[in-house]
C-alpha cells in the first residue's frame, strides 16, 4: 500500500564499507541512572556525540572492511538486539557528526551547517550569561597539575595548608568578631571579596589548563547563574572523553589552586601585628577562603567534590542519579562495578554529613563570635 513505510532493506552487495574517521576518540562508559553512556568525538574538533551502549557496539564494529549489512550479521551473530533501521540510523549519524568517514567530496551547505548546529558552544546555553574566549595564551601553556607527580606534590602542600588554615580560622573569626572599631570591616569585606575573586579565578584557570594540557581541547570561561547569582565556571567541552584518573585531575586542579592560595592570608594573619588593620584584612580574607573552598570541596550538588566522585565512580549527575535510586524510578544493575553502586548508595549520607558539618561550622562561629 502506497501509504506504508517501507522497511529498510541491507542489500549483501551495499558498495559502502562504513569506516571510522581518522583522530576518533570514545570516553569510557558513564551509568546515568538508566544506562551506560559514552561520549565520542573526533580529535580538533568540538562536535560531542553521546553514545548508548548499543550504539558504542555498532562503532567498534565499523572496520572499513564490512558493508553495511555485514555490519547488522555481525551484530546479530553476537546477539544484539539491533534492528536493521537501528544500524542504518546509528550510521547515519554517525556521518553527522563526523565519526565515520564520509563517502562523498563535495561539501554541501546542508552539511555544513549540520556541523556548525553541532558544535558544543557555551553560547547557546540558556544558564550561561556571558563568555570569554576559547583558552588564550595561558591555557595553552601546559599545567603543572597535569602530570602526577606535580599533582601529588601540590595535593601535599594543599593538605599541609588546610591544616594550617583550620587550625588559625577560631583566632581568626575572633578577630572579625571582637573589634574595637568595627567600621573597619567594611574595608575588610571588601578586600577579602576583591581578594577571593582573584582566587576564584586562578581556581577556574587551573581547570582551563589542566584540561587542555591533558586533552588537547580547549576550553571557555564562563559567568553562568545560579538562580539569580553569577558565578564564574568553565565549560569544558569534551570532559567526557578523558579516562577518570585524567578526569580526576582536571576536576582537582580548581580546588588545589584555592588550597595552595590559603597560605597567603594565613601567613600574613600569623605575622601581623595582633589588633592591627593588617590582621583584620588577612583574617577575613582567611574567613572567605575556608568558606569558598569547603563549599568546592563538598558534597552539594554540582561542586568540585560532587564531580571528583562522579569522576572516579564513573557516574553522570550524582545527585539525581542517587536520589532516584532510592525512590525506586532507577534500577541499580548488580552488573555494574562495585565502586559505581557504592558511591551511588553512598551519596545521600555523604550529603547529609555535609549538610550537618554547615551548620556544626555556623554554630561554632555564632559561639566564637559571641565569646
Amino acid at each position: 500500500m502506497s501509504g506504508e513505510t517501507p522497511t529498510p532493506v541491507l542489500p549483501d552487495t551495499a558498495p559502502w564499507r562504513p569506516l571510522v574517521a581518522p583522530g576518533v576518540q570514545v570516553g569510557p562508559a558513564r551509568w546515568n541512572g538508566e544506562q551506560l553512556k559514552s561520549d565520542a568525538s573526533v580529535a580538533g574538533q568540538n562536535r560531542i556525540l553521546r553514545l548508548g551502549l548499543r550504539e558504542r557496539l555498532i562503532l567498534d564494529a565499523i572496520d572499513g572492511r564490512r558493508t553495511v549489512a555485514e555490519i547488522h550479521t555481525s551484530l546479530t551473530d553476537q546477539g544484539l538486539p539491533a534492528p536493521a533501521e537501528v544500524v542504518v540510523a546509528s550510521l547515519n549519524r554517525f556521518l553527522a557528526f563526523g565519526l565515520v568517514e564520509r563517502p562523498f567530496t563535495v561539501a554541501a551547505p546542508t552539511i555544513e551547517a549540520l556541523d556548525t548546529r553541532a558544535e558544543i558552544a557555551a553560547e547557546n546555553l540558556s544558564e550561561v550569561w556571558a563568555t570569554g574566549a576559547r583558552s588564550g595564551r595561558a591555557s595553552r601553556v601546559r599545567s603543572a597539575l597535569a602530570s602526577w607527580p606535580s599533582f601529588v606534590v601540590a595535593l601535599v602542600i594543599g593538605a599541609a595548608a588546610t591544616v594550617l588554615a583550620a587550625t588559625a580560622w577560631p583566632a581568626a573569626v575572633i578577630a572579625v568578631t571582637h573589634l574595637t572599631n568595627p567600621l573597619w570591616l567594611v574595608p575588610a569585606a571588601v578586600l577579602a571579596v576583591v581578594w577571593n575573586l582573584g582566587v576564584t579565578l586562578a581556581h577556574e584557570g587551573a581547570h582551563m589548563s589542566t584540561f587542555r594540557a591533558l586533552s588537547g581541547r580547549s576550553a571557555r570561561l564562563s559567568v553562568t547563574r545560579l538562580g539569580v547569582v553569577p558565578m564564574i565556571n568553565t565549560q569544558l567541552d569534551g570532559v567526557g572523553l578523558l579516562d577518570p584518573g585524567r578526569k580526576v585531575r582536571v576536576v582537582a586542579s580548581g580546588p588545589l589552586v584555592s588550597l595552595l592560595a590559603l597560605l597567603v592570608p594565613w601567613t600574613v594573619f600569623v605575622l601581623a601585628p595582633g589588633g592591627s588593620v593588617l590582621e583584620l584584612f588577612a583574617a577575613a580574607s582567611l574567613l572567605l577562603d575556608l568558606a569558598v573552598v569547603g563549599l568546592a570541596l563538598s558534597f552539594f550538588p554540582n561542586t568540585d567534590g560532587s564531580r571528583l566522585l562522579e569522576a572516579v565512580a564513573s557516574v553522570d549527575q550524582i545527585q539525581a542519579v542517587a536520589f532516584r535510586t532510592i525512590s525506586r524510578r532507577y534500577r541499580l544493575p548488580r552488573a555494574l562495578p562495585l565502586l559505581t553502586r557504592v558511591a551511588v548508595r553512598v551519596y545521600p549520607v555523604l550529603l547529609s554529613a555535609t549538610v550537618l558539618a554547615v551548620l556544626l561550622a555556623g554554630v561554632l562561629v555564632v559561639r566564637l563570635a559571641l565569646s
